[in-house]
């Protein structure tokens, strides 16, 4: 999707717990979930937009409730340079819609004060905004770097979206004392009955338990299908797959429930916290859609004419005796390609030119080649008449593209948790010491990075903004540590061992 659209793709993740399961939300999935939401409902956006976002749901994400898209567009606001508004009737605000106070803001969600100045994350941005005020006048509106805290640019608006998925809670006093209260603890043994009870005063004084998500399915009555536009295409990819795995979770969270109410753990009352496929599937049907199926399962489908195309894993000359011959057969043909120079100069060998692009604008003709700087895991022939190639068939193998999410992880606080000698952890190199930060230079500009120190004199630097991959080492036992060493497979094989120990439990 990323490769071939030219409109936002956003990831709509499932919530990343089981139906009434008690853990800390992960701030990263949070994150991701209002962004697709807040793309969907075009938050803040005072005229139609010709930009329409293409979102991708599995069947566990699709099935957990979320907020009602009303409250959640009604949320939705624009601060612009020159407005009125109270500095902090605006901070009470955001606090409803889920922003947490901060000395720094840093990350996507808080927000800060400093008499007349204000700053603010929305998730919708990419970059935190500082309002400096007048009085009660927006004065000034800058973009900052949050790693510097330094301003960047002068915006004349920012768009305000919700910071979590949770409003009602922390909106509505009346209609969350009447939810709170209606909660049936007469079963709860008297542990759990006193731990609900201090979070629904928690709750009441409008604070944010640290199992906050368990009691979303109180206030969130709302589907993803109602954030969908009128027109928009909805694509299901193997619809019968798609509600077996949500009878599995649907089974799974209902011995789950059953198993708790008889331990005592949960209200008798407690709503549930998903949807069944037979209360979407009216929505589904509703819609316009695009039902993918593999082939042969519906008669009445089309088939796209689409075969494999034929591999060449290296052979350099026997490839482009094959382009020669394809385009002396007037065959389209698309290359793409993470080594397109290369292959520019070796088509220019074979006098075929083939400038390297990033993009196809418009359909290439007939007979011609079209060079793409990119990855795709493999190609295919359509209609004997368009034929794609791509590394795994042209070199015999991909270069598989990496999508480094960035996690929201305060940098102030690296250091709290974090000094220099400390034992670390990379997620992907495994166990080091940590040795400090350092500036280094890469294209022209400054960067900060952590410095790893490994076994055998490795040495591992990590820019600061991926912070959240390392984390500080808290193994337990007295046996003597021993470094991991970078460039071997042994920290692969120490998570592969950790998986199956997990899935042995």
């Amino acid at each position: 999707l990323l490769s071939w659209s030219n409109s936002p793709v956003k990831l709509f993740p499932d919530p990343g717990a089981l139906p009434y399961e008690r853990i800390i939300s992960d701030a990263a999935i949070e994150l991701e979930r209002v962004q697709a939401l807040s793309a969907l409902a075009k938050c803040g956006q005072s005229e139609p937009s010709t930009e329409h976002p293409i979102v991708v749901a599995s069947a566990p994400a699709l099935m957990g409730k979320t907020i009602l898209y009303s409250d959640f567009a009604a949320a939705c606001h624009i601060i612009k340079q020159g407005m009125e508004i109270e500095p902090l009737r605006l901070l009470r605000q955001w606090e409803d819609m889920g922003y947490r106070m901060e000395s720094v803001v840093e990350v996507p969600g808080t927000m800060g004060r400093r008499g007349g100045i204000v700053d603010v994350y929305p998730p919708t941005s990419e970059l935190p905004a500082r309002l400096e005020f007048s009085g009660n006048m927006v004065d000034s509106l800058r973009l900052f770097d949050p790693a510097s805290q330094r301003s960047l640019e002068a915006v004349s608006s920012l768009t305000i979206g919700p910071a979590t998925e949770m409003l009602t809670p922390f909106r509505d006093k009346n209609n969350l004392e009447q939810v709170l209260n209606s909660i049936d603890l007469s079963g709860c043994v008297a542990e759990m009955n006193q731990q609900f009870q201090q979070e629904i005063t928690r709750l009441l004084e409008k604070q944010r338990p640290r199992q906050v998500q368990l009691y979303a399915s109180l206030f969130n009555k709302d589907s993803l299908l109602s954030y969908l536009p009128q027109g928009a295409l909805l694509i299901l990819d193997e619809p019968g797959n798609i509600e077996q795995a949500m009878a599995v979770l649907d089974a799974e969270a209902e011995q789950m429930r059953s198993a708790k109410l008889g331990r005592g753990e949960l209200p008798r009352n407690f709503p549930r916290p998903y949807f069944t496929w037979k209360e979407l599937e009216p929505a589904i049907n509703s819609r316009q859609r695009l039902v993918l199926n593999a082939w042969g399962v519906n008669e009445k489908s089309h088939q796209l004419n689409f075969t494999a195309v034929p591999s060449y894993a290296g052979q350099l000359p026997s490839f482009l005796k094959k382009v020669k011959h394809l385009l002396s057969q007037k065959r389209r043909l698309i290359l793409v390609s993470h080594q397109a120079s290369r292959l520019s100069e070796l088509l220019d060998g074979e006098d075929i030119v083939a400038a390297p692009l990033t993009e196809i604008r418009q359909i290439p003709a007939p007979g011609s080649l079209t060079l793409v700087q990119g990855s795709l895991a493999e190609g295919w022939v359509m209609d004997n008449a368009t034929y794609l190639f791509t590394d795994a068939e042209i070199f015999g193998f991909v270069k598989q593209r990496r999508l480094i999410k960035r996690r929201p992880v305060p940098h102030h606080q690296l250091f709290v948790d974090i000094t220099p000698g400390d034992y670390v952890v990379h997620v992907e190199h495994g166990i080091a010491r940590f040795s400090g930060v350092t500036m280094l230079s890469t294209d022209g500009r400054q960067k900060e990075y952590l410095v790893l120190q490994y076994a055998a004199s490795g040495k591992l630097y990590v820019p600061t903004e991926q912070i959240d991959r390392v984390s500080r080492y808290i193994g337990a036992g007295d046996r003597t540590l021993v470094l991991s060493r970078l460039g071997t497979q042994e920290w692969a094989r120490t998570r592969q061992k950790a998986k199956e120990a997990v899935a042995d439990l």
